[in-house]
C-alpha cells in the first residue's frame, strides 16, 4: 500500500500543489512554464541515466528493459504532469473572472 500512494498518489497531489501555487503566486505568465520544462527535463534525465546506468552487460552496450523505464520514470512522471494540469485547472477555475450576463 505505501508503494500505490508513493508512486501514484504522492506525484499527483505534488504536481497538483505545486502548480496551483506558481500560477497563483507568480504574475507573469512565462514563470508559469517553469515547473512544467522543469518537470520535463527532470523526466528525461532520470530516464537516460536509468536507460544508459543499466548494469545488465555493459560491455556489450546493453541497456535497461523498457518494462522497467515504463515504470519507474514513466509512470510517476505520467501522474506529476496530470497533477500539472489539476493544479493548472483549479487556478484557473479559483481565480478566472467571471461574465455574469444579465437580461
Amino acid at each position: 500500500m505505501p508503494v500505490i500512494l508513493a508512486l501514484c498518489l504522492l506525484p499527483v497531489l505534488l504536481g497538483a500543489v505545486c502548480e496551483y501555487a506558481v500560477c497563483r503566486f507568480t504574475k507573469r505568465r512565462p514563470w508559469r512554464w517553469a515547473l512544467p520544462l522543469t518537470a520535463l527535463a527532470g523526466t528525461v534525465i532520470v530516464f537516460l541515466v536509468r536507460y544508459h546506468g543499466w548494469s545488465a552487460d555493459v560491455a556489450h552496450g546493453g541497456s535497461a528493459p523498457i518494462e522497467t523505464l515504463l515504470f519507474i520514470p514513466g509512470l510517476p512522471a505520467a501522474l506529476l504532469f496530470l497533477g500539472l494540469f489539476i493544479g493548472y485547472r483549479l487556478w484557473r477555475r479559483v481565480w478566472r473572472p467571471r461574465v455574469i450576463d444579465e437580461k
